[in-house]
C-alpha cells in the first residue's frame, strides 16, 4: 500500500474516532440571525469541484481525497459573497497543507481561469515546512501576507478546530478557537506594501474584490471540514 494511502487511512481513523459527530444543522437562533449552511453534511449541493474527484462526504464531513496526478483539486461555492461572517471547523493531520480562500475570482489577466483570493491558511505547523516565508504561511495566517498571532491555540491531530473569517468592507479578521489572530484593513497603504512584497505582486488588483467565491483547498494532504456556515453582513 502506498505511503500516501496509509496516511489517509490513518487520518480518517483519527477523525472518525474523535469526538462524536455533531449534526450539520442550524439552531432556531442561528436561523433568526441570518445564518445559512454552505455544506449540508450530505451532498455537494451549493458547491462545485474545480476538477473531477478530490472530495468525498462521510459522517457529516467534507474530506479531501488522495490526488493521483499531483494537480490541485479544489472545491468552491457556487455563490459569491461580499460582506460576511464565515465559521467552519477543520481537523488537521500530520503534514496537512490546505486553506480556505475568500473573495475568490478568476479574472486575473496574468493567470487566466485560475481561482485566486485571500487565504486563511490551514497547516500542520509542527511538521510541514515551507522553504520560504514560513511564518507567513502558518495556520490561521493570511497566507503569504500576515502572520497569525503566535499565541494561537491549535487542537491536536484529528481533533476539531473552530475558525471564523469576517469581511466587513475593507476590515477583515481571522479567528481560531475563539481568539482573533489576524486583523487588517485592505484599503491601507501598508496592506498594498504587503502585496507588493508577496507572491501576488504581479496580480493587478489582488485582494480588492468586493465579492467572490469561497474555496476549500485539496493540495494532496488530508483535511476534514464540517459545520460550514455563513451570515451575510448588510452594510447600511
Amino acid at each position: 500500500m502506498k505511503p500516501l494511502m496509509i496516511l489517509w487511512l490513518f487520518f480518517n481513523f483519527q477523525v472518525f474516532n474523535a469526538a462524536a459527530q455533531e449534526p450539520t444543522v442550524l439552531t432556531a437562533a442561528e436561523k433568526a440571525e441570518g445564518w445559512e449552511l454552505l455544506f449540508d453534511g450530505e451532498s455537494f449541493r451549493g458547491l462545485r469541484k474545480l476538477a473531477e474527484g478530490g472530495w468525498e462526504i462521510k459522517d457529516g464531513m467534507l474530506l479531501a481525497t488522495p490526488i493521483p496526478h499531483g494537480k490541485q483539486m479544489d472545491i468552491i461555492t457556487e455563490r459569491q459573497f461580499g460582506n460576511f461572517e464565515l465559521t467552519f471547523e477543520f481537523a488537521l493531520s500530520e503534514n496537512t497543507n490546505s486553506g480556505v480562500k475568500y473573495l475568490v475570482t478568476n479574472n486575473y489577466k496574468s493567470q487566466k481561469g485560475a481561482y485566486l483570493g485571500l487565504e486563511y491558511q490551514i497547516l500542520d505547523d509542527i511538521n510541514y515546512r515551507y522553504p520560504e516565508r514560513g511564518n507567513l504561511r502558518s495556520v490561521a495566517s493570511l497566507y503569504d501576507l500576515i502572520t497569525a498571532d503566535p499565541a494561537k491555540t491549535v487542537s491536536a491531530f484529528g481533533q476539531w478546530n473552530t475558525a471564523k473569517i469576517t469581511v466587513n468592507g475593507n476590515l477583515i479578521t481571522h479567528w481560531l478557537n475563539g481568539d482573533k489572530v489576524v486583523e487588517y484593513d485592505r484599503s491601507t497603504s501598508s496592506f498594498a506594501a504587503l502585496i507588493r512584497d508577496s507572491k501576488y505582486k504581479d496580480l493587478q488588483g489582488f485582494g480588492k474584490a468586493k465579492k467572490g467565491h469561497l474555496l476549500f483547498q485539496n493540495e494532496g494532504t488530508p483535511i476534514a471540514f464540517r459545520n460550514i456556515k455563513i451570515k451575510e453582513i448588510k452594510i447600511e
